[in-house]
């Protein structure tokens, strides 16, 4: 008698085959998956690639046995030294976190050639220093009290209001250069140009020229590594977004700032004959293609009122514009068209004289101005 538990030979054989359908359900669905997963392995690599592949991941880069770190470098050499002296002094430390600015101040004065042979036959001294620039040194020393102001000259200038400012100055006699990039420098506020931007290079800080009025402090401008202002076009036309250009009678730049050393490497294409094309124009046009290494303020900023029209005349005869309601950080006098006004003031002029500018010129008049005055006329 065959056992209960274990069929014949056809149960066997049916069983044994729904046995392996069981199994092989299973090992196929497995082997489909593997070529599936196959397939897509090898056409990702066959096709081309697209442009949302994403990234492999960082790897780190391999260092070459033979590198010679930076800081075993030697000291660099010097940079061209054509408008400091051989041993400049060293840039002023900054007193705020977060200031890339030195706050000192510097002027470039006394490259024109003096008439005659100087003060008391010396070859080495200018021009008397007059009332207007002293005054201008002194709204500096009244409104932004730097830690240090730089007089760079070719001839010193003479005087009693220079004599005056003499404790509170660095003096620093400037190598004048003659060309620059392979271009002839011939007039003397080309040249001017050129030293500013390598004092500012070399040094940092704050440049101002010489018929500049400080109004209010520059402490948060010290904190970009460049900072210019707008001069306004005479074309009425244009938008105030539409400036003549960036002047450079005030800058104010960190050492080595990337944007001026664009600015003095434009001076590749320096002709003399274009007067204010390196001064004003090109750096409008590098601040454009360059705008995250500077920030630019309005035509309010520095040079405002302006030059063109009748503005000159309007700030030397009458009392009409607020300095202090304007919010601008100085005023730049435009010297060559104001000297009728400039050079007649005195200070008891200053004070009896209601006008815009003896309004601002007024709080820098010094303790000793009065004295000197009448000495100084007395031997006029």
């Amino acid at each position: 008698m065959a056992d209960g538990n274990v069929g014949g030979p056809l149960d066997r054989l049916t069983g044994g085959a729904r046995m392996a359908s069981k199994l092989s359900l299973p090992r196929l669905r497995l082997s489909s998956m593997i070529l599936l997963f196959l397939g897509i392995i090898l056409g990702s690599c066959l096709r081309p690639l697209s442009i949302f592949t994403p990234a492999a991941p960082a790897t780190s880069i391999p260092t070459p046995h033979l590198l010679i770190p930076s800081t075993s470098f030697l000291p660099a050499p010097p940079f061209p030294p054509s408008s400091y002296p051989p041993t400049p002094p060293i840039p002023a430390a900054q007193q705020r976190k977060g200031q890339v600015v030195p706050k000192i101040v510097h002027y470039v004065y006394g490259l024109k050639e003096p008439d005659g042979n100087g003060y008391d036959g010396r070859d080495d001294t200018g021009e008397e220093f007059p009332y207007y620039a002293y005054l201008a040194v002194r709204s500096v020393m009244v409104n932004i009290k730097p830690q240090k102001i730089y007089f760079h000259y070719k001839y010193l200038p003479t005087g009693p209001w220079f004599s005056l400012l003499i404790p509170h100055l660095t003096l620093l006699k400037a190598n004048v250069p003659e060309t620059i990039m392979g271009n002839r420098i011939r007039h003397f506020a080309h040249k001017a140009d050129v030293i500013r931007l390598e004092t500012m290079i070399h040094m940092g800080g704050i440049y101002l020229d010489i018929d500049t009025y400080v109004i209010r402090p520059f402490d948060d401008l010290l904190y970009h590594p460049t900072t210019l202002g707008m001069e306004a076009s005479p074309d009425s036309r244009r938008t105030a977004l539409d400036p003549t250009g960036l002047c450079n009678a005030v800058i104010v730049s960190a050492p080595h700032a990337s944007f001026v050393e664009r600015w003095r490497a434009s001076y590749e294409t320096f002709n003399e004959d274009e007067w204010a094309q390196h001064s004003v124009d090109e750096p409008w046009v590098i601040a454009r293609r360059y705008p995250s290494e500077i920030q630019v303020l309005s035509t309010r900023a520095f040079f405002w009122p302006m030059w063109h029209g009748n503005e000159v005349e309007k700030v030397h005869e009458l009392d009409e514009w607020d300095w202090i309601a304007s919010g601008q950080y100085a005023y730049h006098a435009w010297e060559s068209l104001a000297m009728k006004y400039l050079r007649d003031l005195t200070p008891a002029r200053i004070r009896e004289v209601n006008t815009s500018f003896m309004r601002l010129v007024r709080p820098f008049i010094g303790a000793e101005d009065d004295e000197v005055y009448e000495r100084w006329k007395e031997r006029s």
